[in-house]
């Protein structure tokens, strides 16, 4: 009786024909790669000799959006409306909207009638 060979080589044979025939690259080819690429990546974050590292500038804070728009609620002590803001701030209208939401949900400002808040 003739025994026949196993299928799993064969399987495996025919898939890395294919592989090699079609170009796609195979795990081993790519963890090949990651290898390679880590180390360029390590090379490039090496300190260089005769190059001195930049000193930071020192950071000047901005101010955030809603600590602009909660100064000009501050600069109204009976309330304004959207539109005085919005002329005073300069930014657009969903933008300011969300940050008057924000404002209200945190107690930072205070709802006196429709369209109109003040500082808390």
């Amino acid at each position: 009786m003739i025994e026949k060979p196993e299928l799993e080589t064969n399987w495996e044979s025919f898939i890395k024909m294919l592989l090699k025939k079609l170009d796609i690259p195979t795990k081993e080819d790519i963890d090949f790669l990651h290898g390679k690429l880590d180390k360029l990546e390590q090379l490039l974050y090496q300190k260089q000799p005769g190059k001195r590292p930049k000193k930071k500038k020192s950071a000047v804070r901005k101010k955030t959006a809603s600590s602009i728009v909660l100064d000009e609620f501050a600069r109204h002590p009976k309330g304004t409306n959207f539109k005085t803001i919005k002329a005073s701030t300069g930014f657009n209208d969903k933008k300011l909207r969300n940050i008057i939401f924000k404002l209200d949900k945190t107690k930072m400002i205070k709802r006196v009638s429709r369209g109109i808040y003040k500082k808390v």
